[in-house]
């Protein structure tokens, strides 16, 4: 007795190789990753904590006149710009520090493709925070209609509500950036914490780096594109303050992990 076995071809690309894995699927792999361990879990409900406990001391300290819907989810907003980033840091290191490099890079060898659908999925992730702060804040602003007479204002500028989001981004970004430069969690959130910050407080007690942190320090440059209010000089200056705190590390990054050896 002898049994036929047939032998299903793979799926192939237009050159004959291989069928590459849909960025799609890729992007929808990484975002579940982040989102289905433990310490990502925990992450974002700080961030809801945080952003809700924010809230609830505007209401209680506010004018009346300040409970607008503006107003409060900016206020809710406060916390992302803390704590987004850690989200693409442990995007950004997960692999290494949970030893599971080989299995992803032999399901999509492409190392680069594999780092830009995590920074595709933390922005994600960073835009459905940012939504998820804008109705906790329309949600406020009815609570404070109805318990303090609060303004009400309905009222949400573009250019602020486009700069929040753009900001949250680029923090996102340089949050991934720093995690594939150093491939370590805690390393690369302590220099995120460190570094910029350390750069920040420099720029404004020594007089001489005064100018320079005005194109340099990020914590600064972001600041117009939040308020709405970005001119060209300072877009020009945000422009470097990217380059030197995101591309830059975003650049070494790419380089280490492409030629890290994975065991």
């Amino acid at each position: 007795m002898t049994t036929a076995t047939t032998t299903v071809p793979a799926p192939t690309g237009p050159g004959g190789g291989p069928r590459p894995v849909p960025f799609s699927r890729l992007v929808a792999v990484e975002l579940r990753k982040q989102t289905d361990t433990r310490a990502g879990r925990w992450l974002l409900a700080v961030v809801v904590l945080l952003g809700a406990g924010l809230i609830v001391v505007h209401l209680l300290v506010a004018e009346p006149a300040d409970l607008t819907w503006q107003e409060l989810t900016m206020t809710a907003s406060f916390g992302q710009v803390l704590l987004l980033p850690l989200l693409g840091i442990m995007a950004a290191t997960a692999e290494w520090s949970q030893r599971t490099a080989l299995t992803t890079f032999v399901l999509e060898p492409r190392r680069t493709r594999v780092h830009l659908a995590k920074l595709a999925a933390a922005g994600a992730l960073a835009v459905v925070v940012t939504a998820a702060a804008a109705a906790a804040g329309a949600v406020a602003n009815v609570v404070g209609m109805l318990w303090r007479d609060g303004a009400g204002g309905w009222a949400l500028d573009g250019g602020v509500a486009a700069g929040n989001a753009l900001a949250f981004l680029l923090l996102v970004a340089q949050g991934v950036a720093f995690g594939l430069a150093l491939l370590s969690t805690p390393a690369a959130i302590v220099a995120y914490l460190a570094l910029p910050t350390g750069w920040s407080v420099l720029g404004m007690l020594v007089p001489r780096l005064s100018e320079p942190a005005q194109w340099l320090d990020m914590n600064r440059t972001l600041l117009p594109l939040m308020t709405g209010e970005l001119t060209a000089q300072q877009a020009a200056q945000l422009a470097t303050s990217v380059a030197v705190w995101v591309a830059v590390p975003l650049a070494v990054g790419l380089w280490r992990t492409a030629r890290r050896e994975v065991s």
